[in-house]
């Protein structure tokens, strides 16, 4: 069951009495410090804008640690693989709003309650092992979550086993759902308290910057496809009146996610190269395409003229 939450008009006292007695609370926080504090957590952050939704599928890699083959035994030549799939304390690249860190504790639960896959490239048609009939294995320990998986005798099980054997496929992604995570009081920085795992993946081709950025800006309901190509009509002094209301409505909704960034750079800002390639394939956050695209000479002209 999830967490309750703050209802409309309730005060703080009603609410946290409410919490308290919550038999789903009471279940998963038996402690009454404990399950106040968390009650009180959830009252604390009842008017912050999340920039992501409690339960949104999402996908994180860490590039500093590797998956390999599990050392031989007894001479023979192992068929499993192993690793870290997360690592705790350690804070993320940008995400596109915000940098993330997964604190200790947060896999626990759901490595033992859930059924947990391994696969490929996060394609559920190439399953190589499932914590429910033990062919994957994950723990906590001090580093992180760590993972044994034991590969099937299948064609694209022994290609995986290869290519890890070569170092060509050197890294690991995991799919979760956040739970509950803490964010800092200017929503620039989240800790992963607890997750949901879906599954944990090597990967040829981990999620870049740019995956997260897109899926970052259709939470906060951009979409960035539809937004390039009305920058691209713009650009080239061809542009609908739908287009023109996507681009202020896109300003409207950055300006209350990232308004320190958005404030920098105001629309009477002549940017000199509006095209910026290097924004579009890999931007430090959401808003630096926008500001490289919105805030050229012809644009700001448009928008001023509709």
């Amino acid at each position: 069951m999830p967490m309750p939450k703050p209802k409309k008009d309730e005060t703080q006292d009603e609410f946290i009495e409410r919490c308290m007695s919550n038999e789903a609370m009471k279940e998963d926080y038996p402690d009454n410090d404990q399950r106040l504090a968390v009650c009180f957590q959830q009252w604390k952050d009842k008017d912050k804008k999340s920039l992501l939704s409690i339960g949104q599928p999402e996908r994180r890699y860490f590039g500093d640690i590797e998956i390999r083959l599990k050392e031989p035994e007894d001479g023979e030549e192992s068929n499993a693989i192993t690793g870290y799939a997360a690592v705790f304390n350690k804070w993320s690249e940008d995400l596109g709003f915000f940098k993330e860190r997964i604190i200790p504790g947060a896999f626990k639960k759901t490595i033992s309650e859930n059924d947990i896959r391994a696969l490929i490239n996060h394609d559920p048609n190439l399953i190589i092992g499932r914590t429910r009939n033990k062919t994957l294995k994950l723990w906590e320990d001090d580093k992180g979550l760590g993972f044994e998986c034991k590969l099937p005798d299948t064609s694209y099980a022994k290609d995986l086993r290869e290519s890890i054997k070569r170092k060509d496929i050197t890294q690991n992604s995991f799919g979760f759902q956040t739970l509950r995570d803490d964010w800092s009081e200017d929503g620039k920085k989240r800790d992963l308290i607890e997750a949901k795992l879906s599954d944990i993946s090597p990967v040829t081709f981990p999620a870049y910057k740019q995956t997260i950025v897109k899926m970052r800006l259709q939470e906060v309901g951009i979409d960035y496809e539809v937004l390039n190509m009305a920058l691209i009509r713009a650009d080239r002094g061809v542009i609908m009146d739908s287009d023109v209301d996507l681009i202020r409505s896109t300003i409207e909704i950055l300006n209350q996610y990232v308004p320190d960034v958005i404030a920098a750079a105001p629309l009477t800002e002549i940017v000199e190269d509006p095209e910026h390639p290097a924004a579009e394939e890999a931007p430090e956050l959401v808003s630096t395409l926008i500001r490289a695209r919105i805030t050229n000479t012809r644009i700001k002209n448009i928008l001023a003229r509709r």
